[in-house]
């Protein structure tokens, strides 16, 4: 059974109100496999600390919150992987890992943790999240931008190929698979009628840098009263 998001940010923000504390601002970043996150994260960082260095520094968090998640679960991070491609458990399967895990949760259950530990980062303020679903997680955040890095399949594959010393048809397997895994775990965050299109902004990777793509995104955020 798929999580209603709509009502479980709902009343995320209404517990926010009674605590009279605003979340954010928090910018997500979702992107195609190639197109470099966490770099372009650092370079925005790097680029708010020398225009506003007497504010509180900006961090920015990635798939390393799955540790966090599982230990809360007492799961191993396998779990939080599987339900965070977008997969679903058949009965089956279910049953199998109930006998196997002591302390043993339901795909929600663990999809509900993971919102909770995204969301946690995000009103906190000042972070920069990269996947895991943030940008439709954090969309009702008001001092939020949702950004997204895209690029043409062929030169994604050909740079990561060239970085790595990989063969050109095993990084195209790879791009093909964690490009349908990231599309599948976005989709599992949908309601049935939410539009699909969270980005505010998607930037082609293969035409701008990280400098270019940061000044850009920090005269958004400006424009936005993140900064």
């Amino acid at each position: 059974m798929r999580i209603d998001l709509k009502k479980y940010l709902t009343e995320q923000y209404e517990k926010s109100i009674h605590k009279d504390v605003k979340p954010g601002p928090v910018l997500t970043i979702s992107r195609e496999y190639g197109c470099s996150a966490k770099e372009l994260a650092k370079e925005i960082i790097y680029q708010l600390q020398h225009e506003k260095p007497n504010e509180k520094d900006w961090t920015w968090i990635n798939k390393e919150i799955f540790e966090n998640t599982a230990k809360a679960l007492n799961l191993k991070e396998r779990r939080i992987l599987h339900v965070f491609e977008g997969k679903k458990l058949g009965l089956v399967d279910s049953l199998i890992l109930s006998s196997a895990e002591k302390y043993y949760k339901s795909d929600k259950a663990i999809q509900k943790k993971m919102i909770e530990v995204v969301r946690s980062f995000a009103e906190k303020g000042r972070t920069i999240i990269i996947g895991l679903g943030s940008a439709i997680i954090c969309r009702d955040i008001e001092k939020s931008l949702h950004i997204r890095l895209e690029a043409p399949f062929d030169w994604r594959v050909k740079k990561v190929a060239e970085r790595n010393n990989q063969n050109i048809k095993e990084v195209e397997k790879i791009a093909n698979d964690i490009d349908q895994k990231r599309a599948a775990l976005r989709k599992s965050f949908l309601t049935k009628n939410a539009c699909e299109k969270v980005f505010d902004v998607t930037f082609n990777v293969k035409n701008l840098n990280n400098n270019e793509i940061a000044e850009i995104v920090i005269f958004m955020m400006k424009k936005r009263k993140m900064i």
